[in-house]
C-alpha cells in the first residue's frame, strides 16, 4: 500500500512532539497549556484555510489582480488573528501589548467620533500630502508608534499597497506559479512494498524551509546587522514598535528596508534556480509561507506558530526571539532562532547564554515583559 510522504512527515513530527512534551504537559499550569495549544489550533486553522483558498480558487484564477486582492486580505486577516489572541489570552499576555491595543482602540474612537479627532485626521492627511511618511519621515518622531492614524497609514502603505503590488508584479512576470498543491508529482518505488507518493505540497514546504534558511543567512544575519550598525536610518521606522510589538504594528516599514529584509528570500532562490538551468519560479504557496513566517514572528503571543510543523514550532520560537529583538534593539537578528536548540550557538547572540536553549530566552522574555510563561512548555 502506497503512503504519502507529506502525511508521514507531519505524523512523525506530531508524534515526536507529543512524546517530547507529554510529561511536561502533565506537570504544567493548565492556563498556559490551554493558551499554547489553543494558539496552535488558531494558527493551523489559518494556514489550512489559506491553503484551501489557494487550492480551490487561486489555482484556477491565478492573475496579478487576484494575487493583489489576496495579499491585501491576508494583511488584514493576520492582524485580526493577533487581535483575537489578545482578546482570548489577555490575562497571560504582556500587559504593555494589551494596553497598546486598547489605546489604539480609544484613539480610533476619538478619530471617528469627535470633532477634535476629525480635525487631527485632516491635519494628518495634509502632512501626507506634503510627503511625510512617503518621501520623508514624520516630524513627530517616536511618538507616532502610539498614533492610530500612523498605524493605519503604515498598514495601507505596506500591507495594503507595497507588498500586494510587488507580488502582483512578480506574478505578472511569471516568477510565481500556483499549480495544484495536492497533486502527486513524484512516485518512489512504484508497485513496490515501499511505494511512496510525494505531493507538490511537500516540495512547497521544503522549498519554504530552504528559502527561509537562505534568507536568514544572507539577509537577516548579514544585511539586518548592517542595518543596525551602519544604515540604521533606513531601519529605524521598523523599530518604532518596541515592547508593544504585535502583528498589528509590524507594518511599520520603509519600503527599501522591506525589500531587503522580507522580499529577498524568494528572489535569491529564483536566481539560484536560474544558474542551474531550472525554471525561474517558486510556488505562490511557498511565498505565502515565507510572508506568514515573517509576519507571525511579530505576534503578541509567544506561542504563535511560524513554521506550521509541530516539531519545529515546539523546539524553536521565532516570536519569542523577535520580540526580544524589538524590545532590546540588539541581538536576535535572525528569524530562525537556532540557539533555542540546546547546545547550538548562534553568531548573532551577544552572550554565551544561547547554550541554554529556549529556556534562557523565555526567562529574558518574562523579565522584560513582566510575564510568567513556563520555560519548559
Amino acid at each position: 500500500m502506497a503512503f504519502r510522504l507529506d502525511y508521514a512527515f507531519w505524523a512523525v513530527s506530531l508524534v515526536t512532539t507529543v512524546l517530547m512534551r507529554i510529561g511536561i504537559i502533565a506537570s504544567s499550569n493548565r492556563s498556559y497549556i490551554v493558551t499554547k495549544y489553543s494558539t496552535w489550533a488558531i494558527d493551523y486553522f489559518y494556514i489550512g484555510a489559506t491553503f484551501y483558498f489557494l487550492e480551490q480558487y487561486l489555482t484556477y484564477n491565478f492573475t496579478p489582480e487576484a494575487v493583489y486582492k489576496h495579499q491585501v486580505l491576508n494583511s488584514a486577516l493576520i492582524c485580526v488573528v493577533d487581535i483575537l489572541k489578545a482578546f482570548l489570552f489577555a490575562r497571560l499576555l504582556p500587559a504593555i501589548k494589551i494596553d497598546h491595543l486598547k489605546m489604539l482602540r480609544r484613539d480610533l474612537g476619538s478619530a471617528l467620533l469627535t470633532l477634535a479627532g476629525w480635525k487631527e485626521t485632516f491635519a494628518f492627511l495634509g502632512r501626507l500630502a506634503r510627503g511625510e511618511g512617503i518621501v520623508s519621515e514624520f516630524e513627530e518622531g517616536k511618538t507616532i508608534r502610539k498614533s492610530v492614524r500612523h498605524q493605519i497609514w503604515y498598514w495601507l502603505k505596506i500591507g495594503g499597497f507595497a507588498i500586494p503590488s510587488v507580488v502582483a508584479i512578480q506574478t505578472q512576470y511569471g516568477l510565481f506559479n500556483c499549480e495544484p498543491l495536492n497533486e502527486i508529482v513524484t512516485v518512489v518505488g512504484e508497485r513496490e512494498w515501499y511505494e511512496c507518493h510525494v505531493s507538490r505540497f511537500f516540495y512547497v514546504y521544503m522549498e519554504f524551509l530552504v528559502i527561509m534558511l537562505v534568507k536568514d543567512a544572507v539577509s537577516m544575519n548579514i544585511g539586518h546587522q548592517l542595518l543596525h550598525s551602519f544604515f540604521y536610518s533606513h531601519h529605524k521606522t521598523h523599530h518604532l514598535p518596541m515592547k508593544e510589538l504585535s502583528i498589528v504594528n509590524a507594518f511599520y516599514f520603509d519600503i527599501p528596508d522591506l525589500l531587503l529584509e522580507d522580499g529577498i528570500g524568494p528572489l535569491l532562490i529564483i536566481l539560484i534556480k536560474g544558474l542551474f538551468g531550472a525554471p525561474m519560479q517558486v510556488h505562490y504557496a511557498t511565498y505565502m509561507l515565507c510572508v506568514l513566517c515573517d509576519q507571525t514572528c511579530h505576534s503578541l503571543n509567544p506561542y504563535t506558530c511560524s513554521f506550521w510543523n509541530p516539531l519545529l514550532d515546539d523546539i524553536m520560537r521565532p516570536t519569542v526571539s523577535h520580540n526580544l529583538h524589538h524590545a532590546l534593539i540588539k541581538g536576535h537578528y535572525t528569524v530562525w532562532p537556532i540557539h533555542h536548540i540546546y547546545g547550538v550557538t548562534s553568531a548573532n547572540m551577544e552572550t554565551p547564554k544561547c547554550l541554554g536553549g529556549f529556556d534562557e530566552d523565555m526567562k529574558e522574555y518574562n523579565k522584560i515583559y513582566g510575564t510568567s510563561f513556563p520555560t519548559n512548555l
